[in-house]
């Protein structure tokens, strides 16, 4: 007498490699405030470069995607995540000026929060304890890595403008999971990058920033941003948002805050104490108590 097999989802098959790409993209992504700090135009025009430049670099995909859904009605998610994507790094660079780095990180990094509330809410993704046992350690891993460097006060206006700035990263993962319903991710990260380059090109020249960046290592500097931070980056967590809750994603990116830590600790010699280390530890334990949840 034998027994059936029980059929496994595409879903469940599809879930582990969904959340390798997003962490893979999150780790990518931890790059970009390295390269924003050695930019040497304005905190916008670095981000409107990095976004402009991604563009460029995917428009020619569109080329040989198939051209159904292209109703301006159908491309509203991904103008929302252009949108919610310049409001994330316009913010967040503008909070840098005004606040401690740990106080800007700490508070974008609260993002998954939002995120997971929204994807309970309207994506009818349950919470699970799994889920939540992980967002909790991740963010109490986040809390260490950032308040351990923390040299100066945090600004009431500064820390305003980063909690804007991570309302702005939770809804861009909101709305490209919508997008994924829609369009694949190359269509996903032209539209989505080409209206958040506009957006942050109008906002530099209002702030009255220097915008042409001023020699050859410059421009490599916004071209490395584009390609490596959000062709690479942003684009894997893009591919992976298919089939992966957005909850978990959000929490699963929390490589990226780590991936930063280590690079700074790197290029700019920046030593982790054992408080932030052991930061790092229960982040990465919290990622990997998150993703044993399947829904």
């Amino acid at each position: 007498m034998t027994t059936a097999a029980i059929p496994v989802s595409p879903l469940a098959n599809a879930l582990p490699k969904a959340l390798l790409l997003i962490a893979l993209g999150g780790a990518l992504t931890g790059f970009s405030p390295i390269l924003a700090r050695i930019s040497d135009v304005g905190p916008l025009s670095t981000a409107a470069w990095r976004m402009a430049f991604a563009a460029l670099a995917l428009a020619p995909l569109l080329a040989v995607k198939s051209t159904a859904k292209t109703s301006l009605l159908s491309k509203w998610p991904l103008l929302l995540a252009g949108l919610f994507f310049a409001i994330d790094l316009g913010f967040y660079h503008w909070a840098l000026q005004l606040t401690s780095v740990a106080h800007a990180t700490l508070i974008v990094n609260m993002a998954p929060v939002v995120a997971l509330a929204a994807g309970v809410l309207a994506f009818s993704e349950r919470l699970g304890k799994l889920k939540l046992g992980g967002l909790i350690v991740s963010i109490a891993g986040a809390l260490l890595m950032t308040t351990g460097r923390a040299d100066v006060s945090g600004t009431l206006e500064g820390n305003t403008l980063a909690v804007a700035g991570m309302l702005g990263y939770a809804f861009y993962l909101i709305a490209v999971k919508r997008a994924r319903g829609m369009h694949d991710t190359a269509v996903i990260m032209v539209w989505s990058s080409a209206s958040a380059a506009l957006l942050l090109f109008i906002g530099a020249a209002l702030a009255g920033e220097i915008i042409m960046p001023q020699s050859a290592a410059a421009w490599g500097v916004v071209i490395a941003m584009g390609l490596i931070t959000h062709v690479a980056g942003q684009g894997l967590v893009a591919l992976g948002m298919r089939d992966a809750p957005v909850g978990l994603a959000a929490i699963v990116l929390f490589t990226q805050p780590v991936m930063a830590a280590l690079a700074a600790w790197v290029v700019f010699g920046e030593t982790m104490g054992v408080a932030e280390l052991w930061g790092v530890a229960l982040v990465l334990g919290g990622i990997a108590l998150a993703t044993r949840s399947r829904q």
